[in-house]
């Protein structure tokens, strides 16, 4: 089986509908255009009654000494309460209306998406081609919740104040769409596997719907390589997100079990069965992968590395050194890097 990554298989599933990629592009640009009409809609309510709730408390402050012993002054309070009142309120009605705004919206795009599709109903490709589309608007959604209040060009150094405002009032309306999209993707890649039960291409592509929609709950500070630096809500990473990325990953491992089942001699099943479990914390398990490809690719010094890492990290101090000595052999110009894990076993 060909290794591919989840990114481009799911391009390639868009370029597959018909009539061509431009057709995709007509009804997708209005249709999210539609989607990103709403929040911003939303974004010009919050700013609104943000910007009014702090001018009457501004003006409030200003001119309490003179207000003092006035009945003005009851009525100033009364009108800054009434204010924050009809906010609160007006905005929980709002989000309660939001998820059926974002259902509507996403239906009308999957109706749009199957009215392109050249394939049988009910086929295989009519499924792949509908999933692909479902990743494409979740693809659009990335890191957009940041750019709903952009300053003008001379308060340019509010920029990444305004940032993180937009990303701490509309992440979850973003993670909400982006949620629905990648779970509408794995229900139609279920829906290939069921055409196609004994497909190995149906099963990987399954799995990396699950490995895609796993993304979603994985806070990306704790990824190996991630130096962005962008600000990252405290309480966006809860509990309930551990909880679901557990149960996504779960999904995709057993679909790369499957895989594995068919084809025990595919180094890129075993690597991508290793990531599944060092996303879930199960150190020995993803030892056992790496060694499966080792015997399978005994000449990559790449993934002795990463099996001696484990070792030591592991306290298989033994088995470390081992892979040391082999990696100092072949003059792999990490193998001196290795040793620095010596030691770094703390135990449970």
């Amino acid at each position: 089986m060909t290794a591919f990554s989840s990114l481009e298989h799911h391009a390639a599933q868009i370029d597959r509908m018909s009539p061509h990629h431009d057709g995709l592009d007509k009804i997708f640009d209005p249709i999210f255009y539609e989607f990103d009409k709403v929040m911003k809609r939303h974004a010009a309510f919050d700013l609104f009654f943000i910007c009014l709730c702090t001018a009457e408390v501004v003006t409030l402050t200003f001119f309490f000494a003179l207000l003092a012993h006035s009945l003005v002054l009851a009525l100033s309070l009364s009108i800054v309460f009434f204010t924050f009142f009809a906010y609160f309120t007006l905005r929980i009605y709002l989000q309660i209306k939001k998820p059926e705004h974002f259902h509507a919206i996403k239906e009308r795009y999957l109706n749009a998406c199957k009215g392109l599709i050249d394939f049988q109903e009910n086929s295989a490709d009519y499924y792949n081609a509908l999933a692909g589309a479902c990743c494409k608007f979740a693809n659009k959604l990335h890191y957009r919740e940041y750019n709903y209040y952009r300053p003008p060009s001379w308060f340019s150094f509010l920029a990444p104040t305004m940032e993180r405002f937009s990303c701490w009032l509309h992440w979850q309306d973003i993670h909400l769409m982006k949620e629905r999209m990648l779970k509408e993707a794995v229900k139609e890649h279920i829906n290939y596997v069921k055409c196609q039960p004994t497909s190995l291409e149906a099963h990987a592509s399954l799995a990396n719907a699950y490995v895609m929609l796993s993304g979603l709950y994985i806070d990306p500070r704790k990824l190996e390589g991630y130096d962005e630096d962008r600000w990252i809500p405290k309480g966006k990473y809860e509990e309930k997100f551990n909880e679901n990325f557990r149960f996504t990953a779960e999904r995709a491992i057993e679909e790369f079990k499957i895989l594995s089942e068919y084809a025990p001699d595919d180094p890129w099943v075993h690597s991508q069965l290793a990531y599944s479990y060092h996303d879930l914390q199960m150190p020995m398990e993803e030892i056992k992968e790496y060694e499966a490809i080792q015997k399978l690719l005994p000449t990559d010094n790449d993934n002795l590395y990463k099996l001696g890492m484990l070792y030591f990290q592991q306290g298989l101090n033994a088995k470390g050194l081992r892979a040391y000595e082999e990696l100092k052999k072949a003059h792999y110009n990490k193998a001196e890097s290795l040793i620095n894990y010596y030691g770094s076993y703390e135990g449970s």
